[in-house]
């Protein structure tokens, strides 16, 4: 009798107790720079009562935020518990078919289509991702833009040029935009304004990263509405908790923060990038508005980051997307360091000096 041999399950970045143990240094100590969420957060005033004490409303005015946010229908935008759950449930809503996924990039995405059935077909170009789709190699592509670890960013109308040939081969582009609110004239959202999302399309966004909020778990999924429709009927009843609920909108709504928050971030961000290539010059360094990727061979990564570790430094050692599957070392390694707070600043700077 044959067995399905399921991939091996995806390690994500924040699990500083497991540093901790690994490195036997308490976890009050730490400094962590392993996810790529803003180290400065929306400032989250006290929410009402009501929010804690009565079940989330799915008429309480966030779906209509939401939309003015995104720039889309209020019928093809559904509020979920962080983009994690579309993550995990668009490819089993999908027939089996022939994916592009990229070689580097958040590792739950080819995870969860090759666990769904699908076959995978890595990219790590536009113009092997275009290949692949122009003939007809794959039916379905994700684009992970801007990408998470690598920070490659594809134009809209690059995208644009994929749907087309997608669209006539009854495909979907699945396109991730959880880093996408710093540079939002690069979304695909901008072709919605007053136009339905054609049923090619779908579009996930995260409150988590940009706000700085993940531990609120909200995103969502902006889609054709008859799409939407399938995937609500995969939430539970109150999938989105009312403390989210009302946090994430209040956010949405603040565009004088958010402006600020875009300023801020391409500051810091092109600071800390600067630093960081000033001290390890051998890396290939790599900037996206909420962290900083150096790629090298995989002994160089892993030196780094045990130097790191031992000084209380967490950041995350990556391989591939395809390595995380396939194994094998032939794509090389990664380091993504998030922004620190700008108090945290020179505390790391001595410790990588003096470590």
């Amino acid at each position: 009798m044959s067995m399905t041999i399921r991939p091996p399950k995806p390690v994500h970045g924040g699990a500083l107790h497991r540093a901790s143990k690994e490195f036997s240094i308490a976890p009050e100590h730490w400094i962590d720079l392993s996810t790529g969420i803003s180290p400065d957060a929306w400032p989250v005033p006290t929410p009402p009562t009501e929010a804690w004490r009565s079940l989330p409303d799915t008429d309480d005015g966030l779906i209509a935020q939401a939309a003015d946010y995104y720039a889309c229908s209020r019928s093809e935008i559904l509020p979920i518990s962080g983009s994690q759950f579309a993550i995990e449930q668009i490819p089993q809503l999908i027939g089996p078919s022939a994916v592009a996924v990229p070689v580097w990039g958040y590792a739950e995405h080819s995870y969860r289509w090759q666990l769904a059935g699908h076959q995978l077909h890595w990219y790590s170009s536009y113009q092997e991702l275009a290949d692949l789709v122009a003939t007809k190699t794959v039916n379905n592509a994700v684009v992970i833009n801007p990408n998470n670890p690598s920070t490659e960013l594809f134009a809209p109308a690059q995208l644009q040029s994929l749907m087309a040939i997608l669209a006539g081969n009854k495909g979907v582009l699945l396109v991730d935009e959880a880093f996408m609110d710093s540079c939002d004239e690069h979304s695909l959202c901008t072709l919605l304004a007053d136009k339905p999302c054609p049923p090619e399309l779908i579009i996930l966004r995260s409150v988590g990263k940009f706000f700085g909020l993940a531990g609120i778990r909200l995103g969502f999924v902006i889609a054709s509405e008859l799409f939407i429709e399938r995937l609500e009927t995969r939430l539970s009843p109150w999938a989105v908790n009312h403390i989210a609920r009302w946090v994430g909108q209040q956010a949405l709504a603040d565009r004088d923060w958010q402006q600020r928050q875009r300023q801020r971030l391409v500051h810091e961000s092109t600071a800390w990038q600067a630093q960081l290539k000033s001290l390890f010059p051998a890396f290939d360094w790599q900037r996206s508005d909420c962290f900083i990727s150096a790629f090298a061979d995989r002994q160089s990564c892993e030196n780094l980051y045990q130097k790191l570790g031992k000084s209380a430094l967490l950041v995350r050692l990556l391989c591939s997307a395809r390595e995380g599957l396939l194994g094998g070392d032939k794509d090389g390694a990664a380091l993504r360091f998030g922004l620190p707070r700008l108090c945290q600043q020179q505390t790391i700077l001595d410790r990588i000096k003096t470590g």
